[in-house]
């Protein structure tokens, strides 16, 4: 009963972080800015990291004014949690997490459908609320043996 017991603990520890990961999501399909923004801490020493070369930004509100645009721009996409793995530490306030993803994505004006989107990043608990002060997100690269593509 003590693992149990254990395994109890956690799942009932990572609650309110998953649950702040699963307001941003919904955030990005709604297109609600403010929602999305209080999911993230506004720190401007925070890092997050797109799918391409140039979406690198060091500080929340650069990140904000490009993330606006995109969820714009994705509003009334769904995004699909496929499987989200949350650790926490030892001292209870910081967690990292990973997350596998479907959705539609927007670079460069065009979209396209992605499967197993992936998305990483830390969390602290600030004031009784989880935020996330460091993201990042990838496309996953699929070989020649993956795809229909003949060389």
């Amino acid at each position: 009963m003590k693992t149990l017991d254990v395994k109890i603990k956690d799942a009932e520890k990572v609650a309110p972080i998953r649950e702040t990961l699963n307001k941003m999501l919904i955030a990005q399909e709604e297109g609600d800015h403010n929602a999305f923004a209080k999911t993230f801490a506004h720190d401007q020493d925070m890092v997050n990291i797109g799918t391409d070369l140039d979406e690198v930004w060091y500080d929340w509100n650069s990140f904000y004014h490009w993330m606006s645009q995109a969820i714009d721009k994705r509003k009334g996409y769904s995004i699909t949690e496929k499987e989200t793995h949350i650790t926490l530490s030892k001292t209870g306030n910081v967690a990292w997490y990973s997350q596998l993803l479907d959705t539609c994505l927007e670079t460069k004006g065009e979209p396209f459908n992605i499967e197993g989107f992936r998305h990483t990043g830390v969390m602290e608990k600030r004031d009784k609320e989880w935020l996330i002060v460091q993201s990042h997100i990838s496309v996953p690269y699929k070989t020649n043996e993956q795809t229909d593509i003949q060389s």
